[in-house]
């Protein structure tokens, strides 16, 4: 055992009377252990598990993981994840854009109006058109005397020839092949008046 396990990178756990105690990492397993017979883990763990692997860069990751699921009472910290970051901000912004979306969906007029056009202001170079119209609605376009039509969809995706692009931009652009073209004077839709606008008019 002692041969097997002398030198080799691993994740290894601490035991005491079945019950799991400490999860740790080490690239020399035997050596670990012989530490936690005279450290503060001394007397605490009466058996233990190791799990062989090779060097990797996500051997971190994988001991971080096993300590915030079994919540391990020797470990003192848990283990952190790398490039990782905190959900709950991301999560509390898009409760409030689905909040603010709905609200202007059911009180609808001028509170409508001011939010479809700070969404449309939002939604400049790789934005999303998300929450802009509560419904599909049709686009027209005219480039070299053909009529063109598309639709936003209630996600801001833009269906045109059966194929989404996430900006009216990239939409123009895949009719006209031109590389500087702005799709939001590209793009009609129909007003409040039923009249043909520029998609453009939404953020006036």
């Amino acid at each position: 055992m002692k041969n097997l396990i002398k030198g080799r990178w691993g994740v290894y756990t601490l035991y005491k009377k079945n019950k799991l105690y400490y999860v740790g990492l080490a690239n020399n397993l035997m050596g670990r252990l012989k530490t936690h017979l005279k450290d503060r883990h001394r007397g605490a763990w009466d058996r233990f598990s190791v799990y062989l692997t090779i060097k990797s860069s996500h051997i971190k990751e994988l001991e971080s993981l096993l300590i915030r699921v079994t919540n391990p009472p020797g470990n003192k910290l848990q283990g952190k994840f790398i490039n990782s970051k905190a959900l709950k901000r991301d999560l509390v912004y898009l409760l409030k854009v689905h909040d603010d979306n709905k609200r202007a969906s059911l009180i609808g007029g001028s509170y409508a109006k001011r939010r479809q056009k700070t969404l449309a202001k939002k939604a400049g170079g790789k934005n999303s058109l998300e929450g802009i119209f509560n419904k599909r609605v049709k686009l027209k376009a005219k480039y070299k005397g053909i009529t063109y039509w598309a639709s936003i969809r209630k996600d801001g995706k833009i269906n045109y020839n059966n194929k989404l692009y996430l900006t009216p931009t990239s939409a123009a652009k895949a009719i006209t092949k031109r590389s500087t073209i702005s799709g939001w004077e590209f793009w009609h839709y129909k007003d409040d008046k039923n009249k043909w606008v520029c998609l453009n008019k939404l953020r006036e």
